[in-house]
C-alpha cells in the first residue's frame, strides 16, 4: 500500500523543518543579541586592565624613587660638611620626580603630588633641624663660656671681699 499524498507530506514535513529551524534560529539570535555582545565589553575591559597595569607599574617605580630619596634624606643627619650640596641634590631629585608624574594617565595624580610635597616638607624639616642642631652647639658653647665667666666673677668677688676685709683691718 502506497501513500496517496506522499509528495505533499514530504513537502509539508520539509516546510515544517524549515520553519522550525527559522524559529529556533530567530530565538537563538534574539537571546544572543539580548545578552549584549561580549566583544565590546572585552575591548573596554582590556583598556581598563591596561590602564590599571600602567598605574601599578608606575606605582612600583614611584615607590622605588621615593625610597632612594628617603635614604638620601636619612643620610643628611650623618653629614656634617657639604650638607647644603646634598640638600640641593635631594631637592632637585624631588622636583624631577614631581615633574615626571603623568597628569593625564593617572587617576590619583593628586595622591602622588601630595606624597612628593610631603617629602619636600620632610627635607625642609630635616634642614631646619640640622640648622637648629648647629645653633644648639653654639648655645652649648656659649653656656660653657657663661659658666666659666660666672666662676671667674665669683672668684673676683671673693678676691674683692678679701681685699675689703684686709683694707678694714
Amino acid at each position: 500500500m502506497d501513500i496517496l499524498n506522499k509528495k505533499e507530506r514530504t513537502k509539508s514535513f520539509l516546510l515544517f523543518l524549515l520553519m522550525l529551524v527559522i524559529a529556533f534560529g530567530t530565538l537563538s539570535a534574539g537571546l544572543f543579541f539580548n545578552q549584549k555582545l561580549p566583544w565590546k565589553e572585552n575591548k573596554i575591559l582590556r583598556a581598563e586592565n591596561q590602564q590599571i597595569r600602567y598605574e601599578l607599574n608606575y606605582q612600583v617605580r614611584f615607590i622605588q624613587e621615593l625610597k632612594k630619596i628617603d635614604k638620601s634624606i636619612d643620610s643628611l643627619s650623618k653629614i656634617n660638611e657639604g650638607y647644603f650640596f646634598v640638600e640641593k641634590t635631594i631637592t632637585s631629585d624631588i622636583i624631577e620626580l614631581r615633574n615626571r608624574i603623568p597628569k593625564d594617565s593617572l587617576e590619583n595624580y593628586q595622591l602622588y603630588d601630595n606624597m612628593v610635597l610631603n617629602y619636600k616638607k620632610l627635607l625642609d624639616a630635616k634642614s631646619s633641624l640640622k640648622k637648629i642642631e648647629g645653633q644648639q652647639n653654639e648655645v652649648d658653647k656659649f653656656n660653657e663660656t657663661i659658666q666659666d665667666c660666672e666662676k671667674e666673677v665669683q672668684d673676683l668677688e671673693r678676691a674683692l671681699e678679701l681685699c675689703k676685709r684686709l683694707s678694714r683691718s
